[in-house]
């Protein structure tokens, strides 16, 4: 975190349930988490498209979407925060197995194992800086 700055972070997943250790941990660091569907949900609407929701990355803001991918797989319905990501300009960090072949893979700012998020989280603190004073990025890093 830039200067011990507390981040919002839109955390996404494949399975229900995938997310919450992750989300906790970066709550217990500081963050303010919040995640696409609520805890036990199917999948289906977003937050934003539930009666009477809001979508916490456009109508609240996230410096970060994290998109964690325990077993890997195909992209999921529980996913779409992540390619909202990828649209709005978001930094993307897909925690587990990028789903090869596909624009979320493509197009994510890293790809890191689940227990590094929170020091990838961190890292995405200056790119969304960079992005908000500079514009759009011409590369994204990526993890090997």
């Amino acid at each position: 975190m830039r200067g011990g700055a507390a981040m919002k972070i839109l955390v996404t997943e494949v399975e229900p349930d995938d997310g919450r250790t992750v989300g906790a941990l970066l709550a217990v660091r500081g963050h303010d988490v919040d995640f696409c569907h609520p805890p036990g949900s199917t999948g289906w609407p977003c937050a934003g498209l539930a009666p009477g929701g809001c979508c916490p990355l456009t109508d609240g803001g996230a410096d970060v979407v994290v998109d964690v991918r325990i077993a890997g797989g195909p992209p999921s319905a529980r996913e779409m925060g992540a390619a909202c990501a990828v649209a709005a300009g978001t930094p993307l960090i897909i925690a587990g197995r990028a789903p090869e072949g596909t624009a979320l893979a493509e197009r994510a700012t890293l790809v890191c194992a689940p227990d590094a998020v929170e020091s990838a989280c961190a890292g995405m603190s200056d790119v969304r800086l960079a992005t908000r004073d500079e514009g759009p990025r011409q590369e994204s890093p990526r993890a090997p």
